[in-house]
């Protein structure tokens, strides 16, 4: 229904910002190209999943309008000295619209989208400014929308755990034993690959963490992928992964730590997955997977390869 509206909303702010960023010196425009790529870009897919898993839900909480980050809006476009409130004007122009969009689309507000609209817009914003002060600043409303991500996630993986406890009976433990299919055998494995990557080529089966193990698993499953494995079966790959993902972070649910690295895992593999089903849908799936070049790219963001 809402389509990938962050990915669409980042990309015009995007755009706005370059128009702005090049009547600037060089470093400046250097800087807001590093916001976008390193960190709001990547931030909007996994905001378009969160998004689309919460309407699914039915919107499974109220959340109210943030009125401080509209009020920080307010006041910056207030204080900038003219040249600059036209350019800020332009990035408040972007959020104006897509807020409008998105209440055209569900004919109604919701307070979920519209709060991190707002968050983008301001980040956006502050790094406009184009002082370290105001970039530092910038950062610190994306970490902050990094973190909301995070508790988002977290909210939605936890109903997950509580179905799977249901399924299991609350014996979640079960999970250790679905991961020990990896390990053919309890020797060590000096020419294993995967547990090479991991330096655990020499501990014996008994001695391997869980957390260990399910690196292997997900190590094995990614090695499954090249440039010629089909549509089809990258979308399963990535589904194992998520599940795999969300079964640890019920198995390690007590150990904050790990259930946050397990929660990023479910979040990642949930975007690498919805991203390949949507270009099933649009492509055969037994055609391989576009180009080696971009493979590496879209489908892990791994650099580990040996």
């Amino acid at each position: 229904m809402l389509g990938w509206i962050f990915g669409g909303f980042v990309k015009k702010l995007e755009r706005a910002a370059n128009d702005i960023s090049h009547n600037f010196v060089k470093a400046s425009g250097e800087e807001i190209d590093r916001l976008f790529d390193e960190r709001l870009s990547p931030l909007a897919d996994k905001l378009d999943y969160i998004a689309q898993q919460r309407i699914k839900e039915s919107r499974l909480e109220i959340e109210a309008l943030e009125n401080k980050t509209k009020a920080d809006i307010e006041s910056l476009l207030a204080q900038a000295d003219e040249k600059a409130k036209q350019n800020l004007e332009k990035i408040d122009l972007v959020r104006q619209e897509s807020l409008a969009d998105v209440r055209a689309t569900l004919s109604q507000t919701d307070a979920y989208l519209e709060n991190r609209i707002n968050q983008i817009s301001l980040a956006v914003m502050e790094a406009l400014e184009f002082t370290n002060y105001r970039v530092d600043k910038a950062l610190l409303e994306v970490k902050d929308l990094e973190n909301k991500l995070f508790v988002d996630a977290n909210y939605l993986v936890d109903k997950l755990i509580q179905q799977i406890d249901e399924v299991l009976e609350g014996k979640i433990e079960k999970f250790n034993t679905i991961l020990q299919r990896y390990l053919d055998h309890a020797l060590p494995g000096p020419f294993d690959k995967c547990k090479r990557r991991l330096n655990i080529q020499w501990k014996f089966g008994n001695q391997i963490s869980d957390m260990d193990l399910y690196r292997l698993a997900e190590c094995y499953e990614l090695s499954k992928l090249d440039e010629n494995t089909s549509i089809e079966k990258v979308v399963e790959i990535y589904g194992q992964l998520q599940l795999n993902a969300a079964r640890m972070a019920a198995l390690v649910r007590n150990a904050p730590i790990l259930k946050r690295i397990a929660v990023d895992d479910w979040l990642k593999y949930g975007v690498l997955s919805e991203f390949w089903y949507d270009t099933l849908k649009a492509y055969d799936s037994n055609v391989p997977m576009l180009k080696p070049s971009i493979r590496q790219a879209l489908l892990t963001d791994s650099n580990d390869n040996d």
